[in-house]
């Protein structure tokens, strides 16, 4: 494929973003266009708004999985741009239309050129919020093409073009979540000194989170 070409693919997936489960517009944009390309090795399959694409290979020794994010998030865009996003409140704006350009630019050279291993393309919808991975791994789907690994992933701004940065281990930073209630006694607001100020503890609260890296972790240690 011409750079044009995937410029192009980018932008018209840009100006559809779809929140977690709701990737309806674009789960379709690109069933469209993996109908177009050589059919002879693909097998492909939906997940909820996702996508399941595999492409035989001419030996089939193993199976590679690739996975590319397709969900957007719950911003309005103002970046001016002429192929801004079409979904007020709804934008683009962690690179999941270029992981999914990346990803038909693969499969497209594999459709037409297959390798020698078995390639799994996954399109995983609800990266951002309501977590989409774990209920696709553990999809009827998945258990069908059993993929020997899984590959992905994300693109790097501050990096010089056509630079690949890893390391072994962790590379970005995982998300934890952590629920706490705060409980006090209620009353009046005419009544201050009768009630417990929960908002104002909770405010305490996270005040003291910010100590915890500065004065708990090691400095030679990562921790956000």
């Amino acid at each position: 494929m011409r750079a044009e070409e995937l410029i192009q693919i980018r932008r018209e997936l840009h100006r559809i973003p779809e929140l977690g489960f709701q990737e309806f517009k674009t789960q379709r944009y690109l069933l469209n266009y993996i109908e177009q390309l050589p059919q002879t090795n693909l097998t492909v399959e939906t997940w909820e708004t996702g996508i399941f694409v595999r492409v035989e290979g001419t030996k089939g020794e193993k199976t590679i999985g690739y996975r590319a994010d397709i969900d957007g998030l719950p911003l309005t865009e103002e970046t001016g741009y002429a192929f801004t996003s079409d979904h007020k409140g709804q934008m683009h704006a962690c690179g999941h239309d270029f992981h999914m350009t990346i990803a038909l630019g693969a499969l497209t050279r594999l459709a037409e050129r297959p390798s020698e291993h078995h390639a799994v393309f996954l399109f995983q919808p609800a990266e951002e919020g309501p977590g989409g991975a774990e209920p696709m791994l553990k999809s009827e789907e998945m258990k069908k093409f059993k993929p020997d690994t899984i590959f992905a992933l994300h693109i790097a701004p501050d990096l010089p073009v056509g630079t690949v940065s890893t390391k072994p281990g962790l590379l970005f930073a995982n998300t934890s979540e952590l629920f706490i209630d705060f409980y006090g006694k209620g009353g009046h607001a005419a009544f201050p000194h009768l009630t417990h100020d929960m908002v104002l503890a909770a405010s305490s609260f996270v005040s003291h989170l910010q100590q915890i890296v500065a004065r708990r972790v090691d400095p030679l240690d990562s921790a956000v």
